[in-house]
C-alpha cells in the first residue's frame, strides 16, 4: 500500500501506523457497537416487563437484572434453533418478516451477512482456490465445496465463486483438476476479501500443492 521510502518520512510513518491501528481496532469497534445496539434493544424490551416486579430497586441493579434476562433470552433463542419445533417457529417468524416491504430488505441483508460469517458457512468450504472466471485470463476467488464424477467417471471439483460484496450469491462451477489453482489463503481470509471488495486482502499469496485425488463427496 505504501512505498518503503514513504514510510521513512515522518508523515508516511505516522499515516502507515494509523491505518494499521484502524485495521485492528475497526472490527473490534464495530463488534462493540453491534453488541451495544443489541443489548440496548433487548433491555429496552425487558425493562417494562420487569419494572412492575422489581419495585423500587436501584437503577443499576435493575439494569444488571435486565442484562441477565436479555442474555437468557438470547440463550433460549439459541436453544430453540436446535429443536425441530423451535426451527419451525423461527422459520414462520422469518417468513412474516420477509413479507413486510421495508423490514424485508433490512432483515434479509442482515441475515445474509450473519449467515456468511457463521462458522457453519465457513466449514462448508474446504479450501480457497483461484479459477479462470468470468473469461480466460481473469482470476476469481472460489471455494471448494466438494467433488463430483462426470458421466465418463472423471472427477470434477465443485467450486463456489461468490459475488462481491454479498458472498451469499454467486456461481457454482464444475471444474477439472487442471483448471483449479489451490492457494494458501485461508477460507476466513478469502471470505473477508469478498465481503470487503478486496480491501482486506493479504499482501501476497502462494500456491499450494494440489491435494491427492479425493473421493467424490456429497
Amino acid at each position: 500500500m505504501f512505498k518503503k521510502n514513504d514510510e521513512n518520512k515522518p508523515a508516511g510513518y505516522i499515516r502507515a501506523r494509523m491505518i494499521s491501528g484502524l485495521l485492528v481496532l475497526g472490527p473490534l469497534l464495530i463488534t462493540l457497537f453491534i453488541l451495544k445496539v443489541v443489548f440496548t434493544a433487548l433491555t429496552a424490551f425487558v425493562l417494562p416487563v420487569l419494572n412492575p416486579w422489581l419495585g423500587e430497586l436501584p437503577k443499576s441493579v435493575v439494569m444488571i437484572i435486565a442484562t441477565i434476562v436479555a442474555l437468557l433470552l438470547i440463550y433460549l433463542v439459541g436453544m430453540l434453533t436446535t429443536h425441530f419445533v423451535g426451527r419451525r417457529f423461527i422459520q414462520a417468524g422469518e417468513s412474516v418478516m420477509m413479507k413486510l416491504p421495508i423490514i424485508r430488505s433490512v432483515y434479509s441483508s442482515s441475515k445474509q451477512v450473519m449467515d456468511t460469517l457463521s462458522n457453519s458457512t465457513k466449514a462448508a468450504f474446504s479450501a480457497t482456490v483461484l479459477v479462470e472466471f468470468p473469461h480466460p485470463g481473469a482470476r476469481a476467488i472460489g471455494f471448494v465445496t466438494g467433488t463430483i464424477l462426470d458421466p465418463d467417471g472423471v472427477m470434477l471439483y465443485r467450486i463456489f465463486v461468490a459475488t462481491t460484496p454479498n458472498p451469499t450469491s454467486g456461481f457454482l462451477l464444475f471444474l477439472p483438476k487442471e483448471a483449479v489453482y489451490f492457494t494458501d489463503i485461508s477460507v476466513e481470509d478469502g471470505i473477508k476479501m469478498i465481503v470487503s471488495g478486496g480491501m482486506l486482502a493479504p499482501a501476497s499469496y502462494g500456491h499450494r500443492e494440489h491435494p491427492e485425488q479425493p473421493a467424490p463427496t456429497v
